[in-house]
């Protein structure tokens, strides 16, 4: 009777900290209810997290690690419960008297990383992962439905490149974050909680859960909802990372000229059409920048920064602090985690990054590296992995890859070896022999006192009029500002792996050599007609192992020279190197200085020029010419141009749950 007592009572008020009239009126005064209007009806009644009516009860025992670990887990659990979050114990038959039928997901406890005897509860709302006997509850929402916006590595550089000089940032995280959203009576049947196997005993479970694949949106949701009140009220920018807020604070002299910037940017983004969805982000399209593709923000611009009180340091006079922040949330019952605030500084930790604001470079954590090599050394260990371990490692490596861009070519061997798992992802499998030298690549990168680079965005890229070709029954051609140069392919250089693809990206490597030979450039644009080629550049590897070894020579060379590379397709037709590949050679007037070959290429290319070599004399020579594409390719190609003015170059973006 009790129980029933509590259950009622929670129907009619959702346990959260969340004060509805507090936000409702926050709201209606910054004209911001209607892109919100949700939020008090889901504080008052409980959020909808989109999964449907359950028509039968499914209970599957939690993992062994509840039991072998039984006081930690029951520890966790009666601080559920004394939080009034889980209300119980049920047994089946009483909890579906209460709610009706209902789906448990497995527990299990994961050590928390670089936390010693610490755990994470962790319930696994994608079992059974086989949809049988009866579909995950995952498999029934779509996080596209509940769309936020995400701090992003790119929307994060985007921020920082444009702060004035003398610029900071602190954080915040919420405490609790996902829990302290209620969740609508009818979503309770899908996050019940199995207390324990032997007896059967459950927890009816009435807030937001970690693991869900809308909860991330889900509370999004709201934390959208408190940057853009805390912007109407002047303080920013702000962006956000899950339930970690960045908020930004610029010299009170530099104001000003800073909100004629936004006010700029907010012409740009709407006449780029508002508020776009990208998947389950939202994100504002500003300008197009060569080398790093449009840039991304995280608000309309519609609030101006405001002067709210003083707040002086270093001589510095700042707009707000972090109690201004306190003040502005309160009333609205936002449980910040005080401890873990990190107070204003030019440097800052955010999204797993090191930002310098001002020498505005970003790098990767010493905490991180280590963890890094830590999960290489793990891998290293064992001779077979499963598709979880493979992507786990992956994720992490990738990640790295915003700061080391070149890494994304010491990826490939992971990424096949993630695609032989197939439908057998728990069956382990032997790494490639290849992924042996990658990773013992990372791990002496990672090993690096220091790893960081510019903050990407805003180079300047010169268009050198560069263009390569390669003719797989001739050889290679490139032309420079109207200059040339040419190399003979020796019989035998298509073994081993090696085509047409690889002879091309060879081109370009020439042509990269010969650019950086003679001048300096910050940025340099070059154009080739091999789509592979050019694409794959714009991930930064390519799924051919031997191509691929010419993007890592690339790489370097880059590096080395302190410049990146923006490739862009040219019709077979318009490319002025389809000529000298193919032997058709302009006058030696207009012939460039010799380019010295790396080794790797040495036993497969002579100059166009050199003496014949004794393994071409008895090879005979066809004529080649390149295949005619059809209308619709070419219009795909020349879309691919366009829309990688608009994407970024190198790692994907991702947000941590999308």
């Amino acid at each position: 009777m009790a129980l029933s007592s509590a259950v009622s009572q929670r129907k009619r008020n959702p346990l959260t900290p969340l004060r509805a009239e507090c936000w409702e009126e926050e709201l209606q005064r910054a004209h911001l209810h209607k892109k919100y209007p949700q939020i008090p009806e889901y504080i008052r009644r409980g959020a909808y997290a989109g999964i449907p009516q359950l028509h039968c009860s499914y209970t599957p025992p939690n993992k062994d690690s509840t039991e072998t670990l039984a006081e930690v887990f029951n520890e966790m659990i009666q601080s559920e419960f004394h939080k009034g979050r889980y209300l119980g114990p049920f047994s089946q038959e009483d909890l579906e008297c209460e709610i009706g039928p209902f789906q448990s997901s497995p527990l299990s406890l994961v050590p928390k990383a670089g936390k010693p005897g610490k755990y994470r509860l962790v319930q696994n709302l994608s079992h059974p992962h086989t949809n049988s006997p009866t579909p995950s509850i995952n498999s029934l929402l779509n996080s596209n439905d509940f769309p936020c916006t995400w701090g992003t590595f790119r929307t994060v550089c985007t921020l920082i490149r444009n702060l004035p000089h003398g610029s900071q940032a602190a954080t915040r995280d919420i405490s609790e974050a996902y829990r302290i959203i209620p969740l609508h009576e009818n979503q309770w049947p899908g996050v019940v909680v199995r207390i324990s196997n032997h007896p059967k005993q459950f927890a009816l479970n009435t807030s937001n859960s970690f693991g869900g694949a809308t909860a991330g949106g889900l509370f999004g949701l709201f934390g959208d909802a408190l940057a853009d009140l805390l912007r109407a009220k002047g303080i920013g920018p702000i962006l956000k990372w899950v339930d970690d807020f960045i908020f930004f604070r610029i010299p009170h002299n530099a104001i000003t000229r800073y909100n004629e910037e936004r006010e700029t940017n907010r012409k740009i983004v709407a006449s780029n059409g508002g508020r776009l969805q990208t998947g389950g982000r939202l994100w504002y399209k500003g300008r197009v920048l060569v080398d790093v593709g449009a840039e991304h923000f995280a608000e309309d611009f519609t609030f101006p920064i405001r002067h709210i009180r003083d707040h002086e340091d270093r001589g510095i006079i700042f707009p707000y602090g972090l109690e201004d922040v306190e003040e502005a949330t309160a009333q609205l019952g936002i449980p910040w985690e005080a401890t873990k605030d990190v107070p204003f500084n030019s440097t800052i930790t955010f999204a797993g990054f090191a930002w310098d604001l001002d020498q505005k470079r970003v790098s990767l954590p010493q905490s991180k590296k280590e963890k890094y090599c830590q999960a290489i050394s793990e891998w290293q260990r064992q001779p077979t992995h499963t598709l979880e371990e493979a992507c786990k490692l992956y994720g992490k490596l990738l990640y790295a890859c915003h700061i080391i861009p070149r890494g994304r070519a010491y990826l490939t061997n992971l990424e096949k070896m993630m695609g032989t798992f197939l439908n057998r992802p728990f069956t382990p499998r032997h790494p490639p022999k290849q992924l042996t030298e990658d990773l013992a690549w990372w791990k002496n990168i990672l090993s690096q006192p220091l790893l960081s680079r510019e903050i990407p965005g805003g180079r300047d890229v010169t268009d050198v009029r560069g263009f390569s070709d390669a003719s797989s029954s001739v050889g290679i051609g490139i032309i420079l500002n109207g200059r040339w140069r040419a190399w003979r392919l020796l019989p035998g250089w298509n073994q081993n792996g090696k085509d047409i693809g690889w002879a091309e990206a060879v081109g370009m490597e020439l042509l990269v050599r010969a650019i950086i030979q003679h001048s300096t450039h910050t940025g340099i644009k070059v154009y080739g007609d091999n789509i592979g080629v050019i694409e794959g550049w714009w991930t930064g590897r390519s799924r051919n192992a031997e191509t691929n070894q010419v993007f890592r020579r690339i790489h370097e060379l880059l590096e080395d020279h302190d410049t990146i590379l923006v490739t862009r397709y040219v019709n077979t037709a318009q490319n002025p190197a389809d000529g000298p590949s193919r032997g058709i050679y302009p006058s030696r007037n207009l012939l460039l200085p010799p380019v010295e070959l790396p080794d790797n290429i040495r036993p497969f290319i002579v100059d166009f020029d050199a003496p014949l070599q004794p393994v071409e004399r008895d090879a005979s020579q066809s004529a080649h010419s390149k295949p005619i594409l059809p209308p619709t390719e070419h219009y795909r190609r020349h879309q691919a141009n366009i829309n990688a003015d608009e994407q970024p170059e190198g790692a994907d973006e991702t947000s941590p749950h999308h």
